[in-house]
């Protein structure tokens, strides 16, 4: 019997984080002598956001939740003669609600049950102000609602970048010094310079954020310190974003190993902040980071020199989470059964529905669903004692679930707003706000729409498809009918996603204000359960959006659009069925596809018929696939090689034809010669952004035309 399965149409839809198996190793320094050096061990985590009981999905394994964690971190520690365990910044904030309610007391229990040495701070350890920072560190009364005594860490946290407007010197101590086995490794905390962007002002209210010079300076001054008391290894947790991509490590940690002198004491620099994976060397400085959610953790080994307390070696290794055949730790366990016992209304239906609340087409339409979420992040409270928002704007990409018919409970409304977005209220003209619609109308890059319809709370409109984008909406009000006034300003509810000009809302980017809030499910859930009080969740479409001149086709029903983005193995599923592959009767060899995946036939296929290779042995079926990868595939079927020069010149022609890696500039270059890959608005490439399943589609099609031809 044949190893493959029966594979339907190419429409499979894996739900799946983006977080990836891996285990990569940072670039080691000069060879140590065996038996002379010590080996110690860093284990940590970084944006943990007080996810107790949260579980994710890595591919289509369950990973992550405290228990589990806890467990892999006891376990790597006990391999070790010599580890510290440390975490990177928000642990806290923007947390699962067995953690939140309790102003995430259940989190900080579980890090000093866990016997943390060190922490530093993130951008959400800000979230309500510098007086409830200090008292989850310190311990005392949380000034929110004054309901939360904090016992405070039992472990030092550390950070060199926020001062004290009043005395001028850092919040809490810059650095601090762990001796294991031996030797000295100091600790230096920074936490993102945008932090003052990401949360209320109140947040930061007394305090200031050193600029990128200062910064340096910083680290320089407490690495010449740490020097004096006799320390030669230090770690930087800095709390800045940093990604590593096909081996080039970027981000604002990796600008700060830069800015460090290449001679810099510095060792080892820990990021964090935008959730992703990080493994890679820059200036002599090893960048780590562990993703987000406790779904993986980073194990840094060096090797230290015990005599002149130096590091000869340094890698790292980013493990992911997985729950199967791992035993839940039982201290963890019993913490989040506590709070699960305080707040039994986890647990228990925040409602019923009859099965129409459903985001169905909220891509190109008006949604029960949308209109719900939209109307709840208008009444979110920003803590600014105004009254609530004109109007709420809601991405449709984020919506990522409908509610179940029969009972809701929390974990429901979790699957749709998975994000934990921050809500923004911004001032927006109401010229901005028509700008705005009209970005809702995008292009892919066969020609063909991309529409991204926004689900709306506070005003009504028309869109007139029969016009061009710039007339397209044809009549613009409140909810009672009143013309919104372009010249007038409104204040509007977005997540943060949106705020920053995700999904191309460009125009956000320009409000007159912002002011951050709370997190959207946090809103969504405190809706449902003020408004329906555990009885019929109701929603409906109610004629907030109406689309008219719609081009259709009477005769025949038009295939649905898609315009999610798909992944990797979508793609190369798509690819083989529109090629009629049947060739193959082995496994594929990559070690993150099981042979019984629905999409393994196709990757088997892709992979034989030499589209596809993979990347350090995996394949990353899950991960959605990204413009240039796709070139990459599809330029295999074109038979026109192009010389190096032509493909630069073709390539140097597009705004951001500098953003191309180097190995898609050739296969790009030559399907843009031949009209199958085209740029987007502005002469864009936008080679890193992902493809929805139409627009793979219809580039398929062209490349397998263009090899019959």
């Amino acid at each position: 019997m044949s190893w493959k399965k029966v594979l339907g149409k190419s429409t499979i839809r894996v739900a799946a984080a983006t977080l990836l198996l891996t285990q990569l190793f940072g670039a080691a320094g000069s060879v140590s002598a065996a038996g002379k050096d010590v080996e110690v061990h860093l284990i940590g985590i970084n944006d943990f956001h007080g996810q107790l009981d949260t579980t994710s999905m890595v591919g289509d394994k369950k990973a992550g939740s405290a228990p589990i964690l806890a467990t892999y971190l006891k376990e790597a520690q006990a391999k070790y003669e010599h580890s510290l365990l440390f975490h990177n910044g928000d642990s806290v904030g923007a947390s699962a609600p067995v953690s939140s309610l309790d102003r995430d007391e259940p989190t900080m229990e579980w890090m000093n049950m866990m016997e943390f040495d060190v922490g530093s701070l993130g951008n959400h350890e800000f979230d309500q102000g510098i007086a409830a920072l200090k008292a989850q560190i310190f311990g005392g009364l949380d000034p929110k609602e004054g309901k939360v005594t904090h016992a405070g860490a039992k472990f030092d946290y550390v950070n060199a970048n926020v001062i004290e407007n009043a005395t001028g010197k850092p919040l809490i101590k810059p650095y601090v010094i762990k001796e294991v086995g031996g030797v000295k490794i100091g600790f230096i905390g920074l936490v993102t310079k945008s932090t003052p962007n990401k949360v209320s002002p109140a947040g930061t209210a007394g305090v200031r954020f050193l600029s990128a010079e200062e910064e340096v300076e910083a680290v320089n001054k407490y690495a010449k310190e740490l020097q004096g008391q006799g320390v030669e290894t230090i770690i930087v947790l800095a709390h800045d974003p940093a990604s590593t991509k096909e081996g080039v490590t970027t981000g604002e940690a990796a600008d700060l190993a830069k800015a460090l002198p290449a001679d810099s004491p510095v060792d080892v620099i820990v990021a964090g902040d935008n959730h992703a994976l990080a493994n890679g060397v820059v200036n002599g400085k090893l960048i780590v980071q562990a993703y987000s959610y406790g779904t993986a953790f980073e194990d840094i080994k060096l090797m230290i020199d015990p005599v002149t307390g130096d590091v000869t070696e340094k890698s790292a290794t980013v493990t992911t989470t997985f729950q199967e055949g791992v035993k839940e730790d039982p201290e963890t366990l019993a913490i989040i059964k506590k709070s699960l016992d305080k707040h039994p209304e986890l647990t228990k239906p925040v409602g019923t529905t009859d099965g129409t609340v459903l985001r169905t087409d909220a891509y190109n339409n008006e949604a029960p669903l949308g209109n719900l979420i939209a109307d709840a992040m208008r009444q979110a409270d920003f803590g600014d004692k105004a009254s609530k928002a004109d109007f709420a704007f809601m991405n449709p990409g984020g919506i990522r679930a409908d509610l179940p018919k029969g009972d809701v409970i929390f974990a429901d409304l979790a699957k749709i707003q998975p994000f934990g977005n921050t809500l923004v209220k911004l001032e927006l003209t109401g010229e901005q706000v028509k700008t705005l619609l009209q970005q809702q109308w995008g292009t892919n890059a066969d020609g063909t729409p991309n529409t991204k319809t926004l689900q709306i709370a506070g005003l009504k409109y028309t869109a007139d498809f029969s016009k061009p984008v710039a007339e397209r909406v044809t009549a613009l009000t409140l909810e009672d009918g009143t013309p919104v006034d372009p010249k007038k300003s409104y204040t509007a509810v977005v997540n943060n996603f949106m705020a920053a000009g995700g999904d191309n809302y460009k125009v956000l980017l320009d409000a007159k204000s912002s002011l951050a809030g709370p997190i959207d499910l946090d809103v969504f859930y405190k809706y449902i359960t003020d408004t329906f009080k555990g009885g019929d969740i109701q929603a409906k479409k109610e004629a907030r959006i109406t689309n008219i001149g719609v081009a259709t086709e009477p005769a025949e029903t038009p295939a649905p659009v898609n315009n999610e983005p798909i992944s990797r193995a979508e793609f190369v599923t798509t690819l083989v069925d529109m090629l009629k592959l049947n060739a193959v009767s082995t496994a594929p060899e990559f070690k993150d596809v099981a042979a019984n995946a629905a999409y393994a036939d196709a990757i088997a296929e892709a992979s034989k018929a030499g589209f596809i290779q993979g990347y350090g042995g995996n394949f990353y079926p899950e991960r959605d696939i990204t413009r240039e990868e796709a070139a990459t595939i599809l330029a295999k079927l074109v038979n026109s090689p192009a010389s190096e020069a032509k493909a630069a010149t073709i390539i140097a022609g597009f705004e951001d034809g500098k953003s191309v890696s180097a190995y898609a500039v050739k296969p790009l270059a030559k399907l843009i010669d031949k009209g199958i890959f085209s740029a987007t608005d502005k002469k864009m490439l936008e080679p890193k952004q992902g493809l929805s399943m139409n627009d793979a589609k219809a580039i398929i099609e062209k490349a397998a035309a263009a090899k019959a031809s």
